[in-house]
């Protein structure tokens, strides 16, 4: 079985109504499907980069060659020229799924047969949401979205922060007196702060028992989240815009956070089978970043359910993603399978061949704004 062709296709659509975080606000929805077709017949799919000017350049890199060398042709794709870059090499991460999706078709399993153990069929999602939006009141508006997600089902919830210190805890008090001390709350601040205001900000969010504070400050500063480490109790989480190697070396080794937040848009199935086997080995929190399509939303299924728990106590922290609950008008229309929570508030890890999920080519097409063919 051989590489033919690759497709990838670049989706928007606009929003009915904006929303907005730290750093900007959103007027539409952008996302990348990866379409890899065999002379088998066999087609798999991805959410995430395909390699860009590096494969258009050098088709034969994927072209013509077996689904099944899925590791080396990341491994080629994120090096330049062949040789291997330690920090800051980028893959061709949507394709890496698509190929992974394609051998476990091809072999009659699902994917997360073919990445390790199963240890869970079912993974605790957090709902992510809580957005800014054109409300009077930023805290009323806020509570009230909260106590929707939590009468929905969902207990455990992620609402954006990052829009000053005062304000910020404001929200974050109005939301947990909305939700109660039983539902689990977290807060993202899209690397809104310097480390001294984040440290401040931290000691003033400490009461209100939070999951975990995610991207106080910009990704690189490895120094400054040294120093958050050590100012306050809330467990620090990020990693989502990084590269395999820059989390192994920056963010792993060191222990730099509580809780790993790597996007299979960035490290692909190869990468997070790497992750998940050093983090376990470094006693750090695995927890998969999600902002795509249905299709990511699957792929990372398939990972989470291969993630070992960080220890072997009844009540060690649930393994889990993020589960994206804002509006997208593409995200659940481009596959069959509707992905939702059941009755006990978790997502049903797919047990069919590949990702276990029919993508619908119509629907792909309608949200279609560019089309690059390369074979």
């Amino acid at each position: 079985m051989r590489i033919t062709e690759v497709r990838v296709h670049q989706l928007s659509a606009k929003l009915k109504e904006r929303f907005g975080w730290s750093l900007n606000w959103a007027q539409e929805r952008h996302a990348t499907l990866v379409e890899v077709l065999t002379d088998a017949g066999i087609t798999g799919w991805g959410d995430g980069d395909f390699g860009g000017d590096k494969l258009i350049a050098n088709p034969q890199l994927v072209i013509g060659r077996s689904p099944f060398a899925v590791e080396a042709i990341f491994d080629e794709l994120r090096s330049p020229g062949g040789k291997q870059q330690r920090v800051g090499s980028p893959a061709a991460a949507g394709l890496d799924v698509a190929l992974w999706d394609i051998i476990g078709k091809a072999l009659g399993e699902p994917v997360w047969r073919l990445l390790g153990k199963q240890y869970r069929d079912r993974v605790q999602p957090y709902c992510t949401a809580m957005y800014r939006k054109d409300w009077p009141d930023l805290a009323t508006g806020l509570a009230a979205e909260a106590m929707e997600w939590k009468a929905r089902g969902y207990s455990l919830i992620k609402m954006k922060i990052g829009y000053g210190p005062e304000v910020d805890v404001e929200v974050v008090r109005a939301v947990r007196n909305a939700i109660g001390p039983e539902t689990g709350l977290a807060v993202d601040s899209n690397c809104a702060y310097d480390a001294g205001t984040a440290a401040r900000l931290g000691k003033l969010l400490e009461p209100f028992a939070l999951l975990w504070w995610e991207e106080p400050l910009l990704a690189n500063d490895y120094t400054g989240y040294a120093r958050l480490r050590e100012a306050f109790a809330i467990p620090l989480a990020g990693g989502e815009t990084m590269f395999t190697d820059e989390l192994i070396q920056h963010y792993v080794q060191p222990r730099l956070v509580d809780i790993l937040q790597p996007d299979i848009e960035h490290v692909g199935l190869t990468g997070g089978r790497r992750l998940t086997y050093l983090t376990w080995l470094n006693h750090m929190r695995l927890i998969p970043h999600n902002w795509g399509t249905a299709v990511r939303t699957v792929s990372e299924l398939h990972w989470a359910a291969t993630i070992p728990p960080v220890s072997e106590g009844l009540y060690a922290p649930p393994v889990m993603i993020e589960f994206d609950r804002t509006e997208s008008p593409f995200r659940d229309a481009v596959v069959a399978e509707p992905v939702d929570i059941g009755r006990d508030g978790k997502l049903p890890v797919p047990d069919k061949p590949g990702l276990g999920i029919t993508v619908l080519p119509e629907a792909v097409e309608s949200f279609r704004k560019n089309l690059i063919v390369i074979c």
